[in-house]
C-alpha cells in the first residue's frame, strides 16, 4: 500500500476525498510541473502521486527541478515512483522534453530562500517573466489544453483594502524596486492570458497569498513559521513590529485542492484569489501560537520599523475569497488553531528524526 510521507496520511486522505470530482479528469494525463520542489510543489506532487496509485490513473508527471540530486533526497519515495521524471534545468531556459503533455502547471519562482536573502530585484523580476515565457512556448509547441499559473496576491498593492477583492485595480507602483515580484507577476500574468487566447487553453491564474503547513520553511520570512520554530525552541516568541499588520493562513493540503480546480475548472481565465479570509494580526498571531504550543512563554512585541525582506511592507494582505467559493466550491476547510498545530507537529517530528538519525551515525 501507498503511504502518504512524514505520517500525514489524514491530510492527504482529506485531499483525496475533497477533489474527488477532480481526478477522474486526469486519468491518462501527462502533466509538466515547475517548482515541483518548493512548498507548493511538494503539496501538490505528493498528492497526484497517491491519488495515482489510489485510482489507478495511469498519470505521468515530469517534474524540472534545478536540483535533481536535492529532489531525491527530500523525497525519495516521489523520485523513485515511475510515473515521475526529473528533468534537470532552470525555467528560463530548460530543454523542451520530449513527448506528448496534456497539462503544464507552473508554479516555478525564485525560491523563498533567494527572496530572503535579498536577492536583486531585476533578477527575481527576469527569472519570472522569461522563465514564464519559455514556459509558455513549451506549452504552445506541445499542444497542451490546460495551463496553471500561480500568481500571487502581491500583484495588488492592498493598504487599507481588506479583504482584497480581484476586482481591485490597486497595483504596485512601478517607481519602487521593492515591487519586482509584483511587477513581473502582472507581466507573467499577461503573458498566459495572450497565449491561452492565441492558442485556445484552459487558463488558471491563481493568486495566492499566505500559507502554512508541514514542509513550510521556518527560518525564512515568514512570521508563521518564525513563530512555530520559536515556540518549539522554548520561546520567547518576539514580534520585531508593533503587530498590528493583518495576515491569513491557507492550509497546504486545502490549497492542493484549491489549484486543481483551477487547473481544471477556471472558466475564462479570470484571476481567482487563493487563500484564506480569516484575518489576524501579526501580534495575536504570534500569542495564539503561543497559547497552542508553549503557554508559559513570552511574547516580545518590539515595536520596530517594518523592514523588507525582498517585497513591499504591507499592513495589510487578506484575499476576498467570494469567487473561489462562488465559482468552485471552495472553502477554507482547516481552521488556524488545526494549522499551527500541525505545521509545529511535523516539526517537531522532523527534528526527531533527525536526532536519531545523527545518534546511530
Amino acid at each position: 500500500m501507498t503511504r502518504a510521507p512524514d505520517g500525514l496520511d489524514a491530510d492527504f486522505t482529506l485531499i483525496l476525498q475533497r477533489a474527488a470530482h477532480l481526478w477522474p479528469r486526469l486519468r491518462g494525463q501527462s502533466l509538466f510541473i515547475t517548482g515541483g520542489t518548493g512548498f507548493f510543489g511538494r503539496w501538490l506532487l505528493e498528492s497526484l502521486r497517491l491519488t495515482n496509485h489510489a485510482h489507478q490513473l495511469d498519470l505521468r508527471v515530469t517534474v524540472l527541478t534545478r536540483d535533481p540530486a536535492r529532489f531525491r533526497q527530500t523525497a525519495p519515495a516521489l523520485a523513485a515512483d515511475p510515473a515521475f521524471a526529473l528533468l534537470a534545468g532552470d525555467v528560463r531556459d530548460f530543454a523542451f522534453p520530449p513527448g506528448d503533455f496534456s497539462h503544464v502547471l507552473h508554479l516555478a519562482t525564485t525560491s523563498a530562500q533567494e527572496t530572503f536573502a535579498g536577492e536583486d530585484p531585476l533578477r527575481k523580476f527576469d527569472t519570472l517573466v522569461h522563465g514564464t515565457r519559455r514556459v509558455l512556448d513549451f506549452a504552445a509547441e506541445r499542444g497542451i489544453g490546460h495551463f496553471l499559473f500561480t500568481s500571487s496576491g502581491v500583484v495588488y498593492q492592498p493598504d487599507g483594502e481588506t479583504p482584497i477583492a480581484e476586482t481591485s485595480l490597486r497595483a504596485p507602483p512601478t517607481h519602487d524596486p521593492a515591487t519586482a515580484l509584483g511587477q513581473a507577476k502582472r507581466a507573467a500574468e499577461f503573458l498566459c492570458a495572450h497565449y491561452a487566447a492565441r492558442h485556445g487553453w484552459h487558463l488558471g491564474l491563481a493568486r495566492c497569498f499566505s500559507f502554512a503547513g508541514p514542509w513550510l520553511p521556518l527560518d525564512l520570512h515568514y512570521a508563521i513559521g518564525n513563530f512555530i520554530a520559536q515556540a518549539l525552541a522554548g520561546g520567547p516568541i518576539i514580534v520585531n513590529s508593533d503587530g498590528s499588520a493583518l495576515r491569513s493562513y491557507l492550509y497546504a493540503g486545502d490549497l492542493v485542492v484549491w489549484l486543481l480546480a483551477l487547473l481544471l475548472e477556471s472558466p475564462g481565465g479570470q484571476p481567482c484569489n487563493v487563500g484564506s479570509d480569516e484575518a489576524i494580526s501579526i501580534g495575536d498571531l504570534a500569542h495564539k501560537v503561543r497559547d497552542l504550543l508553549v503557554p508559559a512563554a513570552e511574547v516580545r512585541i518590539l515595536g520596530q520599523p517594518s523592514v523588507s525582506t525582498g517585497n513591499p511592507v504591507r499592513s495589510t494582505y487578506v484575499p476576498n475569497v467570494d469567487r473561489a467559493r462562488a465559482v468552485f466550491g471552495l472553502d477554507v476547510w482547516t481552521d488556524l488553531t488545526t494549522v499551527i498545530k500541525t505545521t509545529a507537529w511535523h516539526a517537531q517530528r522532523r527534528t526527531q528524526e533527525i536526532e536519531q538519525i545523527c545518534r546511530k551515525a
